[in-house]
């Protein structure tokens, strides 16, 4: 049985619903039905690669590129960031309830770690979870993706260049050398990229070095460099140390950071 404030409080509301005209209810659902028509075009343009090859290659090609990929980006980085503010949150406490427990398992399987305790693995997860700096994204994605053009970004949505190791898991490169078994990556959107690159970078044996030179930027409360960090990307490419050369120019030629 209703209370009598609760009475009180639904015929308050019967009485304001009333006081629309159907003039008004056409107006907000008007309004609705247009914001979620830009929220749905939004996304759709966001699920699609615009075709860089009808830009002139240089200055044009690139300001579109970088305004097409970098809310992307941005926007993933934001992703992680609230998960590492919840993280810090949760190693300030000194026994985690129940609910943070089970978000601490399933952002661990995320991340790619297995039985710890609490405060090892909050420990070892703020190491992981943490954002690739922008510049550094920005680089990596103009140099795997060339600029967008490559087939495999127009085709398989892949921003980054990353490879998978199952047969049909992607695209076959034309020019993969005999005895090699790797496939190009596809997605289904560019931020399904996007989101598998920072996953990559954050959980991938090869990019440890990174992970810690990182950690120790935060300890030391210093800016997390693109220039800095890529030293630590030099397994990112068969090319090593002249690949980390490359993408360290293309942050400063572009005037990332």
């Amino acid at each position: 049985m209703l209370s009598f404030m609760s009475m009180v409080t639904w015929q308050s509301l019967q009485k304001g619903l009333q006081r629309f005209s159907r003039r008004q209810w056409l107006l907000v659902s008007v309004v609705i039905v247009t914001f979620s028509g830009i929220a749905w075009f939004s996304l759709r343009a966001m699920s699609k690669i615009p075709d860089f090859r009808h830009y002139v290659a240089g200055p044009e090609r690139k300001a579109e590129f970088f305004a097409f990929v970098q809310p992307l980006i941005e926007a993933e980085n934001d992703r992680v960031r609230q998960d590492r503010e919840r993280l810090v949150a949760v190693a300030a406490e000194d026994n985690p309830d129940f609910f943070d427990r089970l978000w601490l398992s399933s952002i661990a399987r995320e991340y790619a770690i297995e039985n710890q305790d609490d405060a090892a693995l909050v420990q070892n997860l703020l190491v992981r979870v943490d954002v690739v700096p922008l510049s550094l994204a920005l680089a990596q994605s103009a140099k795997e993706s060339g600029w967008g053009t490559s087939r495999f970004a127009r085709d398989g949505y892949n921003l980054f260049g990353e490879w998978c190791f199952e047969a049909g898991c992607g695209m076959v490169p034309r020019a993969r050398a005999e005895g090699r078994h790797h496939e190009v990556a596809d997605f289904r959107s560019p931020r399904h990229s996007v989101a598998s690159y920072l996953n990559n970078i954050n959980t991938h044996a090869s990019y440890r070095a990174f992970r810690l030179a990182r950690a120790q930027l935060r300890a030391q409360n210093k800016k997390l460099s693109g220039v800095v960090l890529a030293g630590e990307l030099s397994k990112y490419s068969e090319r090593r140390d002249a690949y980390v050369k490359e993408i360290r120019q293309l942050i400063r030629s572009n005037k990332l950071e």
